[in-house]
């Protein structure tokens, strides 16, 4: 077989199309691994849904070099990036298609390049990257891309490239002490490397072999965008010649700043940062370049102003008009969505296939909400990365509460009010999430040690805030044990979210031994209908 010595953009769009079916193929393999022993892994789906969206926005490209239809490739692949493995899956791709700016073709040294930048690019769109990632296994596939000679073309690059990505993987529990414990590896690496390895056979044209599920198993936690609702908000454009994205991040980072977004290119970059002083940022940007569109909000004015004249949250009123704040929130369960209605939301996105809405659905659904405004409730931590690109899409329009649960994006929910200071109501809403504890209930897939844990397949668990912390023998005994660690014997208000699976009684036979365990606490069943999780719990 003669393997071409450079990869055209006929050759390129082949090799995409067999690595997008590599990965499904691979897809429900890579979903089964999950730190946690909960039913609903998805990062196999989210790459993909992030791959083909990367296709099919390039697929109108007409014929031409590699470098242009790389650009097509990843416009599209960061709008349709799902989850936080397919926002960074779509760095990388940024990341390859800069490398190639204009190019016609690849040779060995430029793909080898080019991944090394998909590899930086991916780096820098993280604020605090995680060792033992897909983050450490693109960088570590790339670093064998440069090592191997290059006059081999692009296919001894990319066999180098692959080989280390699978090692990488199988490295990921020694850097990552949560993915030991478990005793997997890191399922967006595995992904990382699903794909080189569908690129390879793509370019050389080896037929793929039999797609033997990965034995490997696991998960990718990476830390995303906080959001400290006080202090000053502080956003300016940087314009210049190159501009160091990752340099502002770190000088940002060492003034104190928090909820740090820094985005755009080497001659313009967009900057958004959550400080005590705003003084500080403005001076890290005028280092750097000149300053546009500087805007300083102060948040806990405006909070305090807010607290004082705040009236009871309400639904805007039935006039057929956009509020002039919208609300938009992630959810699944014709309950619970039901709930996000009843308190104002204007759209409520179920998040397609795997539950976590695209960058593009959200700026679409915020556009559609508000006349002047748009918040979003991501209700997932593997949405919030998605709900950030969308407001670098539109400055100054969305706002982010970082609700990391159902229960912490009701709670803020309350707090919303179609109309006023959008920063004042995007800092209340963030209050009231940050007071809500969120407990969920399923039962285990699979055995694992993850927290300190250990369970059986089929073991009732309990999560509180995203951490394994009990199992019990049945739903109901997990769900106290959780609430227990949840801190309900102090609450005042306990919310119930019954699941789609949940038994015709589930919720008053909970309901009941939650009020005699936690006399206090006011008790709330809502018929949520979400999947995989029989119980949802806020605790406030």
């Amino acid at each position: 077989m003669t393997v071409p010595p450079v990869i055209t953009a006929i050759t390129l769009r082949a090799a995409l199309a067999v690595a997008e079916r590599w990965l499904a193929a691979h897809r429900d393999a890579v979903n089964a691994i999950n730190v946690y022993p909960v039913p609903d892994g998805d990062t196999g789906t989210n790459m993909l849904l992030t791959w083909r969206a990367a296709l099919q926005a390039a697929a109108e490209t007409p014929e031409g070099g590699a470098g242009p239809y790389l650009a097509a490739l990843a416009h599209g692949a960061l709008l349709g990036a799902r989850g936080n493995s397919g926002v960074i899956l779509s760095q990388m791709l940024a990341g390859l298609a800069h490398a190639c700016h204009e190019r016609h073709d690849l040779d060995g040294a430029r793909l080898a390049a080019a991944l090394t930048t998909a590899a930086e690019a991916a780096d820098a769109a993280v604020t605090h990257p995680v060792e033992g990632t897909m983050l450490t296994v693109m960088r570590d596939a790339a670093g064998a891309a440069r090592r191997v000679d290059a006059s081999g073309g692009p296919a001894a690059v990319l066999r180098a490239a692959v080989g280390e990505a699978h090692a990488s993987v199988a490295r990921t529990p020694d850097l990552l002490p949560r993915l030991r414990d478990a005793g997997v590896v890191d399922a967006g690496g595995m992904g990382v490397a699903l794909l080189l390895e569908g690129l390879l056979h793509g370019v050389t044209g080896e037929p793929l072999p039999a797609a033997p599920a990965p034995s490997m198993r696991a998960t990718v936690d990476l830390a995303a965008v906080a959001h400290d609702g006080h202090g000053y908000c502080t956003e300016f454009v940087v314009l210049g010649g190159n501009i160091d994205r990752a340099a502002i991040e770190a000088a940002l980072e060492a003034c104190g700043g928090t909820s740090i977004l820094v985005v755009g290119d080497g001659n313009a970059a967009h900057v958004h940062v959550h400080a005590a002083d705003p003084g500080p940022a403005l001076s890290i940007g005028v280092a750097r370049g000149a300053l546009a569109a500087v805007k300083v909000e102060d948040m806990q004015a405006q909070h305090e102003r807010w607290r004082a004249g705040h009236a009871p949250a309400h639904a805007p009123a039935e006039t057929g008009d956009l509020p002039a704040i919208g609300l938009v929130a992630v959810a699944r369960g014709a309950g619970i969505e039901a709930a996000f209605r009843d308190l104002g939301a204007t759209r409520v996105l179920q998040g397609g296939e795997s539950g976590k809405a695209s960058a593009s659905e959200l700026l679409e659904a915020a556009r559609a909400a508000g006349r002047d405004h748009t918040v979003l409730l991501p209700n997932d931590r593997d949405v919030l990365m998605a709900a950030e690109r969308a407001a670098v899409e539109a400055p100054g329009f969305i706002t982010v509460i970082p609700t990391w649960s159902v229960a912490a994006g009701l709670a803020a929910a309350i707090a919303y009010r179609p109309s006023g200071a959008a920063s004042a109501i995007g800092a209340a809403m963030a209050e009231a999430a940050a007071a809500v504890r969120s407990v969920a209930v399923s039962r285990a897939v699979r055995a694992a040690t993850v927290d300190g844990v250990a369970v059986g397949a089929g073991d009732a668990i309990a999560l509180v805030d995203g951490r394994l912390v009990a199992r019990g023998e049945t739903l109901e005994e997990a769900l106290l044990a959780g609430l227990d660690v949840a801190g309900a014997r102090e609450a005042e208000i306990v919310t119930l979210y019954l699941g789609a699976d949940a038994s015709a009684d589930a919720g008053e036979r909970a309901a009941a031994r939650i009020a005699e365990r936690y006399p206090a606490a006011q008790v709330e069943t809502v018929v949520g209908g979400q999947p995989y999780y029989p119980y949802l719990a806020g605790v406030e």
